[in-house]
């Protein structure tokens, strides 16, 4: 067996953060966090990520009436993770931005965006949270996605797909157990045998975490209710084509 080493201990131990102290986090400590987190791999090299920080309170707040996530107007710290395509323009001669505009608009560079931002921004969440601080990153974030065109001077090719919000934590709300890896993790094709296996331990697992906090449910049956509760919102299918991401 491995003996964990402190990195591994820190991801063991993650834990979502929604309730942060009224306590500053400095330039200093974000410019260390997002130093880490950016030297992490990504497509290409394309660099295709961009961190837009909120400072303005109202506009935060504006942001939880619409989404309703308390934690990012609590928040000491909260950025709008994007998709940045339009960087690799920059410095480009007309042929050559041509090529790239072209190639921008097929789908394969919104995903490789999408996994890009993605990785770096789970680097800056286990940077931060080796610092002592609590983070929490957020889909639901994009529900409030016009106020972000708006507000943010976006340009072409630049699409948010998440939120961060960062800070020192004023709860400990406890690791969620996941998944046995038996269903998770796969050697040669896919084994749906020991997908049911893993989700039908994994109902009793989680059926015990829940009924530590009250709640009668487990995983399957609160996936059902989180899925009928969380409505389909079209106009975010239409907002990468807005955004000159055509999905050719």
């Amino acid at each position: 067996m491995v003996e964990q080493n402190d990195v591994l201990k820190q991801l063991h131990s993650h834990a979502s953060i929604r309730a942060f102290q009224d306590k500053p986090v400095s330039d200093d400590v974000m410019n260390e966090i997002f130093s880490a987190a950016f030297a992490g791999p990504n497509m290409q090299n394309y660099q295709p990520v961009t961190f837009i920080e909120i400072t303005d309170q109202t506009l935060k707040q504006k942001i939880t009436d619409t989404v309703h996530m308390g934690y990012i107007a609590s928040a000491p710290r909260f950025y709008v993770v994007c998709v940045d395509w339009n960087r690799d323009l920059i410095g480009q001669d007309d042929e050559a931005k041509a090529v790239i505009e072209d190639r921008i608009q097929h789908y394969q560079f919104l995903e490789g965006g999408i996994v890009s931002a993605s990785i770096t921004l789970g680097r800056a969440q286990v940077a931060a949270e080796s610092l002592g601080l609590g983070t929490v990153t957020m889909a639901g974030v994009m529900g409030a996605f016009e106020l972000y065109e708006q507000e943010l001077d976006l340009p072409k090719y630049v699409k948010p797909i998440m939120g961060f919000s960062v800070g020192y934590p004023d709860q400990e709300p406890g690791v969620k157990p996941k998944l046995p890896l038996s269903g998770s993790v796969m050697a040669d094709k896919y084994d749906e045998k020991k997908v049911e296996a893993a989700v039908n331990e994994y109902d009793q697992t989680m059926a015990d975490y829940y009924a530590a906090r009250d709640m009668d449910t487990n995983w399957t049956k609160h996936n059902a209710k989180l899925f009928k509760m969380i409505l389909a919102d079209p106009r975010l299918s239409k907002y990468p084509m807005d955004k000159g991401l055509n999905l050719k």
